[in-house]
């Protein structure tokens, strides 16, 4: 690329030029404003003060050092002379005031000039220039020993090819903290040429700008970077608040060297007009551009055709403006957001922080390193390699987006894509991560993070979360699930293809599969693969996806019904006998009683959950007889209270995650209970019982990933209960019984952290048909009665329902039958005090679970 520059010194025609200019000015006259001399030698210091107009000078003699030229604040030099202040080595030049250069023309005009090496220049009031060719500051130096330039005030210049600062050769270090203007054909704010491998630095902290109706033909550039060979090194730092800005060329311009540009600040090209550059790297060499917090670009950047540039992003910050001609984009900073299309033609790296891209780039080779994220909606148009993190989706969290890979995609290790999705049923709204015409490979784990989803069954394909396009292909194992994914009642599993087989290559949340020799499989074409492969012939059922808290709670009104019998227990249960009541109290005695009873039992029941309790009941109960009276006929009855404590604890398990039979946690029950009873024994011997039982009880239902409630609730129970005693023999009975009880639960509701558990209010209906064989003899002054039992017990045809969330429901049947067989002994060891106790063991009947081993003790006394 040919362009119009600023004044170039090459190194066949510096020295001569330096030459010719000092000669010219070694006569010139000096004037009452500097002094005490125009021509200092070395050592010398020279002061300016007061005004002067004219041609006044001061230029330091061949071959000094160490000369010292300050402009005193207040003081003006107006001049038309070449060079109004000029130092050699060593040196320093200070301008406190005001130095204005006007009329004439050239190319080495300036304001404050030096010409060798390990100077110092600091303006820190104004210089102005108004001619072509001229500078307010110019450097030269023929090493690498650097020459510092400052400008903390002000530096303007008009005309063609005016420089507000000309730093020429090696090593020099330009600091801007002031303003610089210039105005005209290829007007440059700071001009930088060097070479022989040593960096010259430009620090912005302040504004440098140019202006001019003819600048884009010559680049009137705010920032030029020129060499005189490859060999050249720069670094241009804008830095944070600061600004470049060119209202017809580039805020900065590289050329042939090796250049680092470093953005903190602004930087404006060609006023900020639509499809124009702001930034050009060069055409040559190495560049390097920098773009830290606080950086804005108003307009394009360019790497420049022939030269390596690459982009590394440090800090944070949004990239809004075109880019092209860049081989290389890096980021290492905390958050950045790029929101245009670009092409890198070598690689793109995200080596730290957070990216988000809503746009489109493109390169062949795209590494996301470890402890990185990617998110947006965007595209990367060549391979990844992945091992940070993805995260489709629009940045602001509102609403659902894709990200794309158009090229093959790796997960490596460590590599995440983490998707919002409202856990719910089929087609729910969902991020998704989109293979467009590539192959996804390694291994990627999934994270869904729920967007709002109470849970729903899936009935078809369930919820896309990864989706391949265009002839794009995924591997068997290219992701997998980070986590449980649950939502109301269900568990969502990760499933490669529909369920019908369809679109092979997506990925799929779904809560129901089929069940194949003990594994969970998303389609019938996969079972069929499964029970190939295994060579071994398998069934294959449907299956339901639900979290281990739906087997928990379903287990709930059973082990809350199992207490409530085990406090009701029978009449033999809490009073020993009906004789009990009758032999030798006469009419009004009353009687205590209390027991203690215990059992191991484990019950399950069929439906959506199959719930199944496996655990014991035990508890205290205390009674009294309040009324004991005798009717006409000689049947005696007895009214009182009883009240108790029953705790029933154990494991729950049922369907859950694909499993029939899962673990699926722990149950505790704590319950209350005060009641009342009705009985009256006749005095043929056969006895009627009532009782009315209220349990107040609390729960504590925890799953084995630790979640749960505590609902407290409600038990009423009543019985009615018959029997009527057959005597065989003077001391053996046989004394057939009938028993209905009925009981109503009532459970709080609770929210478990993944959706509200409301259970249906149930009321369950248990018979009892039974028979008591009971011998008699007298032993030790008591009379003893020992016995055996069985009993035939049926609960009748009945259901537990419980939602998850306002709309899952789970269903769970009750309809079972149990036989249960015992024994013991009653002992009435005189007037006041008997005794009873006894053991049990219960075996369903049927389809129906349920076993159970159950002991007691009792005492009564009357008064």
């Amino acid at each position: 690329m040919r362009m119009k520059q600023g004044p170039r010194f090459s190194r066949s025609s510096r020295l001569p030029w330096l030459v010719t200019a000092l000669a010219g000015l070694a006569g010139g006259a000096a004037h009452a404003a500097c002094g005490p001399t125009a021509t200092p030698g070395t050592g010398d210091t020279v002061v300016c003060d007061g005004a002067t107009t004219g041609s006044p000078s001061v230029i330091a003699t061949p071959g000094s050092t160490g000369v010292t030229i300050t402009v005193n604040s207040g003081a003006t030099l107006t001049t038309n002379a070449t060079q109004v202040l000029l130092v050699r080595d060593a040196s320093t030049i200070t301008n406190n005031g005001t130095i204005t250069v006007s009329g004439g023309s050239g190319s080495a005009r300036a304001a404050m000039v030096a010409t060798g090496n390990d100077n110092t220049l600091t303006n820190n009031g104004t210089l102005r220039t108004t001619s072509s060719g001229t500078s307010g500051i110019l450097v030269t130096s023929n090493s690498s020993t650097r020459t510092l330039i400052t400008n903390n005030g002000s530096i303007g210049t008009t005309g063609g090819s005016s420089h507000g600062i000309s730093s020429l050769g090696p090593g020099n270090t330009v600091i801007n903290n002031g303003s610089i203007s210039a105005s005209g054909t290829s007007a440059k704010g700071v001009y930088l040429q060097g070479g022989n491998l040593v960096t010259n630095l430009l620090v912005n902290t302040g504004s440098i700008a140019t202006t001019g109706a003819n600048s884009p033909a010559g680049g009137a550039d705010a920032v030029h970077a020129n060499t005189l060979g490859g060999t050249f090194f720069s670094r241009v730092e804008n830095r944070a608040g600061a600004s470049f800005s060119s209202a017809n060329g580039y805020g900065y311009r590289g050329q042939n060297g090796n250049d680092v540009l470093v953005n903190a600040g602004t930087i404006e090209g060609h006023g900020g007009a639509a499809n124009t550059d702001a930034i050009y790297m060069g055409a040559l060499g190495n560049g390097t551009l920098i773009l830290q917090t606080g950086s804005v670009i108003k307009g394009g950047a360019d790497g420049g055709v022939g030269k390596t540039a690459s982009t590394f992003l440090e800090g944070s910050g949004t990239v809004d403006n075109a880019f092209r001609n860049f081989q290389h984009l890096t980021m290492r900073g905390t958050a950045w957001s790029w929101q245009t299309d670009a092409s890198f033609s070598d690689s793109i790296r995200i080596e730290s922080g957070r990216f988000n891209l809503p746009a489109t780039l493109t390169s062949p080779v795209i590494t996301v390193l470890p402890g990185t994220t990617v998110a947006g909606t965007g595209t990367f148009a060549g391979n990844v390699t992945n091992q940070g993190t993805l995260l489709p989706g629009p940045n602001d969290g509102v609403g659902f987006g894709s990200f794309t890979v158009r090229g093959n995609y790796v997960g490596g290790t460590g590599a995440l894509v983490q998707v919002n999705t409202v856990l719910a049923g089929d087609n729910a709204p969902s991020d998704k991560l989109v293979i467009d015409g590539g192959a996804a490979t390694g291994s990627t784990g999934l994270r869904v993070v729920n967007r709002g989803g109470l849970g729903a069954p899936t009935l078809a394909d369930g919820i896309l979360v990864v989706q391949a396009v265009n002839g794009g292909t995924t591997a068997d194992k290219a992701f997998s699930l980070t986590q449980a994914v649950e939502a109301g009642a269900y568990n969502y599993r990760l499933f490669r293809g529909g369920a019908t087989g369809s679109n092979p290559d997506n990925w799929y949340l779904r809560n129901n599969g089929y069940l194949v020799g003990g594994t969970v499989v998303g389609s019938l074409e996969e079972a069929a693969e499964v029970i190939a492969e295994s060579g071994a012939p398998a069934t294959v059922e449907p299956v339901k996806l639900y979290r281990p808290e739906v087997p928990l709670y379903s287990a709930l009104p059973i082990a809350v019904r199992r207490l409530g019998l085990a406090q009701l227990g029978t009449f033999h249960d809490r009073q020993g006998d009906p004789q009990l009541l009758a032999d030798g109290e006469g009419g009004g005695r009353q009687a205590s009683w209390g027991r203690v009873f215990g059992e191991s039992t484990r019950q399950r029941l069929r439906g959506d959950a199959n719930p199944q309790f496996d655990g014991s009941v035990s508890g205290l109960q205390l009674g009294h007889d309040f009324l004991a009276a005798t009717d006409s006929a000689g049947g005696r009855h007895r009214v009182g209270v009883l009240g108790g404590y029953t705790r029933a604890s154990g494991n729950a398990s049922g369907v859950a995650g694909g499993a029939t039979n899962a673990a699926a946690g722990r149950l505790t029950v704590e319950g209350y209970s005060l009641g009342a009873y009705w009985t009256r024994v006749a005095s043929s011997g056969w006895y009627s019982d009532a009782v009315l039982l209220a349990t107040r009880y609390k729960a504590d239902a925890r799953s084995t990933l630790g979640r749960g409630g505590r609902p407290h609730g409600t038990h009423v129970t009543a019985s009615l209960e018959a029997g009527y005693p057959l005597a065989l023999s003077d001391t053996v009975t046989l004394q057939p019984q009938v028993q209905l009880i009925w009981q109503r639960s009532s459970l709080d509701d609770f929210d478990d952290g993944l959706s509200t558990v409301r259970f249906q209010r149930d009321n369950a209906v248990t018979g009892r048909l039974g028979a008591r064989l009971e011998g008699r003899f007298d032993a030790a002054g008591g009379v003893w009665k020992p016995y055996l039992k069985v009993n035939l017990w049926h609960t009748f045809s009945g259901s537990n329902a419980i939602y998850f969330g306002p709309t899952d429901q789970v269903v769970n049947r009750r309809n079972a039958s149990a036989l249960e067989v015992g024994g013991g002994i009653v002992g009435q060891l005189n007037q006041t005090l008997s005794v009873y106790g006894g053991l049990a063991y219960t075996s369903a009947i049927g389809i129906t679970e349920q076993t159970g081993v159950q002991g007691q003790l009792g005492l009564r006394m009357r008064w």
